[in-house]
């Protein structure tokens, strides 16, 4: 792959004392509430079926999770060949490539370096490695979520009102973004089986689908991950 060499002038560099940090102190954080150990009701199984699922089940999960770690280990690997030469090869250049091409004869794979960064809380660090340089080149970025259950829900429009208000007077309005959807209450999951049929739950989750998955790595507290 060949790129082209340009001469255009790189971005003015603005050397500053450091890095802004901006003082989040005034919003309010919390820390996981520790979760109790949970029982589930077992599944019958009469004919042995349910016992031969779950074990084919975890073998090839067991399968697919050392096949998987191999495989990472493999493409960690080449990125560390890869990295070294993207760099060199960039070097000067303004028009980058997004990545840079691995052969075995005919065969093919890529190793590409996209336009994002792991953050850093360090910025010491950052002035440290990048010099005067970098501090026009690095901010801070950060994100505010609110959560709009536990706002009283004759207050929600006037705060939001507020909110979209004071963006828009700091000229920060495309800052703000909202998704909105209809969500059962946390009542519903248990009162649905007694208000509705088990063919009327089932219509109910045609509309608004249960959360559902094969759980096969079991942590403390019955917890896991599909």
């Amino acid at each position: 792959m060949k790129t082209k060499s340009s001469t255009a002038t790189a971005a003015p560099v603005v050397p500053a004392a450091g890095l802004k940090r901006i003082n989040l102190a005034g919003i309010a954080t919390t820390a996981p509430a520790a979760k109790a150990a949970k029982t589930y009701p077992e599944l019958p199984d009469p004919d042995g079926q349910v016992a031969m699922l779950v074990e084919g089940i975890l073998e090839m999960r067991d399968q697919v999770k050392a096949l998987s770690g191999n495989l990472e280990i493999l493409k960690g690997e080449l990125i560390a060949i890869a990295k070294p030469f993207y760099f060199a090869h960039h070097a000067g250049q303004m028009a980058v490539a997004s990545s840079v091409e691995a052969k075995a004869g005919d065969k093919l794979v890529r190793v590409g370096f996209s336009n994002s960064y792991r953050g850093t809380t360090d910025d010491a660090a950052i002035l440290r490695v990048t010099g005067e340089k970098g501090s026009a080149f690095f901010k801070q970025s950060f994100e505010l979520k609110i959560k709009g259950d536990l706002i009283p829900e004759a207050a929600a429009e006037e705060i939001i009102g507020e909110l979209q208000a004071l963006f828009t007077r700091h000229n920060a309005g495309a800052a703000l973004s909202a998704k909105a959807v209809f969500k059962p209450t946390k009542e519903f999951h248990t009162a649905r089986h007694t208000l509705y049929s088990a063919e009327e739950n089932m219509e109910i989750d045609k509309v608004v689908p249960i959360a559902a998955s094969v759980k096969t790595k079991l942590g403390r507290g019955g917890t896991g991950e599909e």
